[in-house]
């Protein structure tokens, strides 16, 4: 089993970590490069935020269910996701997803490999544009 700590250290992967209410306290640098959210615009933002709406409730269920019972089935093996990237694309990911409670407290961290490289590298020409129409524009 991973832990928060080794999570953080992985730099060719995207991390995210949660705190027990749900919302993003880390992300690391692949995390940014890869989806397109920087940390001031996602940490203090929900996990919904980079989920398909249609797994919200999905989600929000195993959420309450584990902090009610500290048992989970997602826990500790990769799960293929769709993530949603900053300009709202939804990717494949492979989610491994851990749990640590700490000082009574539980976090949550997960990888979230993506699955296609070249719709990556697609989304990333898209962002990349979009941020140099955004300079032009403001020249």
């Amino acid at each position: 089993m991973k832990t928060l700590a080794a999570l953080k250290q992985q730099m060719d992967v995207p991390v995210v970590i949660a705190n027990q209410q749900g919302f993003i306290i880390y992300i690391n640098d692949c995390f940014t490069a890869t989806l397109g959210w920087t940390a001031d615009e996602i940490l203090g933002k929900l996990l919904t935020t980079i989920l398909p709406y249609s797994f919200h409730d999905c989600h929000n269920l195993a959420f309450a269910r584990f902090q009610a019972t500290e048992q989970s089935n997602v826990l500790n093996h990769p799960i293929r996701l769709s993530t949603i990237t900053k300009n709202q694309k939804a990717i494949e990911t492979e989610h491994f997803i851990v749990a640590e409670k700490l000082e009574d407290q539980w976090f949550f961290g997960a990888t979230l490999r993506p699955l296609n490289q070249d719709q990556m590298s697609q989304d990333q020409v898209s962002q990349d544009q979009v941020s140099q129409d955004q300079t032009i524009s403001s020249e």
